[in-house]
């Protein structure tokens, strides 16, 4: 059953709502006043993670093979999917360039959206393989304040040098390797996608490159997240004495550490930028992968991906611990229902009703982090300590 199907009872973890409920809508004095009769009883129910006052007592016990079943369940297949959709964008792509018809485009716009699907369940896992060798820049080099993609992309493009090919371009700055690159490539004002029967053969050149560095660092990302890997194997078997994990509690750490960052940084880096102060100074265009109209798709396919990753690990919870689990899954449930079905980004953003559902969607992803820090992990013997985005 698709997790969007599930449906968490409230029970006991919805009866504690009422106070931060209250501190949320008195805080936003703007959006209560337009949405407070269809939001009030979503916010109540969202909005439960009080702090305690002292941090939980050490209680829920980790599953003893919690590394294997996070990989198996959850991070082996999705790094297989990005690999996969990565050759099957690089094959459309190199079927589009040789001979550009409507046919071959539309291909290439459908493995592209794969690729940023299979992204979005991967970005989250900030740690070991991905985050070596500049892969995590090299696939997504986002945000981009500066537009240093734009410009980059620019000068290769409309330049007469050697065009990079796979292996050359691997070398080069991170902002001319990843999807940001080629979506600018594929959906830009007069792009590979805009101009179906044709195909100009720098700009193909450069997006052939690109695909087929992506679909590169898949593979490395595959193989470096086998269970027989080095990596793999201190994950999957923490021991006394090795270097990366010694015990279960060190893999839960990480685990919950990358949850902890993903939720932060689908609030804060991806959505909050985006919203503005209302629905009038909304900036949907500072959203990733809004030129592909894949802004609220991926954001939505992130989240699921937070989910999954959580629900794969199978945590047990003492019988007066369950609401945390249950406030987990609801929360991020409903964090990805905001972005569901989500009309026409621009459009839906500067109205009254997207603009507030997305308002919903930030603070439901506040409560999702605030539950992991301050009641999951402590559960579990972990504390939540600096992330890769603290300092940014």
């Amino acid at each position: 059953m698709s997790p969007w199907k599930i449906c968490c009872g409230v029970g006991r973890w919805a009866a504690a709502a009422g106070g931060l409920a209250a501190r949320a809508m008195a805080a936003a004095p703007a959006m209560q006043a337009a949405v407070k009769p269809a939001v009030a009883l979503a916010v109540s129910l969202a909005s439960w993670a009080l702090p305690l006052a002292a941090p939980a007592v050490r209680a829920a016990t980790l599953p003893p093979d919690l590394g294997e079943r996070l990989l198996q369940a959850y991070i082996q297949p999705a790094m297989r999917e990005f690999h996969d959709s990565t050759r099957a964008l690089q094959e459309a792509l190199d079927a589009h360039c040789a001979r550009p018809a409507a046919t071959t485009s539309q291909a290439v716009g459908r493995e592209f959206a794969a690729v940023v699907r299979a992204w979005s369940y991967i970005e989250f896992l900030r740690f070991g393989p991905l985050m070596e060798q500049n892969r995590y820049e090299r696939v997504h080099f986002w945000p981009d304040p500066r537009g240093v993609v734009l410009r980059q992309v620019r000068q290769l493009v409309d330049g007469t040098g050697e065009m990079p090919d796979v292996a050359a371009l691997a070398t080069q700055s991170v902002a001319l390797q990843g999807l940001p690159a080629l979506e600018y490539l594929l959906y830009r004002e007069h792009g590979l996608l805009s101009q179906p029967a044709a195909a100009p053969r720098r700009s193909c050149g450069h997006a052939q490159a690109v695909a087929g560095n992506l679909a590169a660092i898949g593979a490395e990302l595959a193989a470096e997240w086998r269970a027989d890997s080095e990596f793999g194997r201190q994950f999957v078997q923490p021991a006394p004495g090795r270097a990366l994990y010694r015990d279960q509690r060190e893999v839960a750490s990480e685990a919950f550490k990358a949850l902890s960052t993903g939720l932060q940084f689908a609030r804060t880096v991806k959505l909050q930028p985006v919203l503005g102060a209302s629905a009038q100074d909304a900036r949907p265009r500072r959203a990733p992968f809004w030129r592909s109209g894949l802004a609220a798709r991926s954001q939505q396919w992130g989240i699921d991906g937070l989910y999954r990753f959580y629900v794969a690990g199978a945590y047990a919870y003492r019988r007066d611990e369950q609401w945390m689990d249950e406030g987990v899954r609801g929360e991020l449930l409903r964090a990805a229902q905001g972005f569901e079905a989500f009309p026409a980004w621009e459009e839906g953003l500067h109205s009254a009703e997207g603009h507030r559902r997305l308002q919903l969607a930030s603070l439901v992803l506040k409560n999702a982090k605030d539950i992991i820090d301050e009641h999951v992990a402590p559960a579990f013997g972990v504390r939540i300590g600096f992330n890769a985005l603290d300092g940014d």
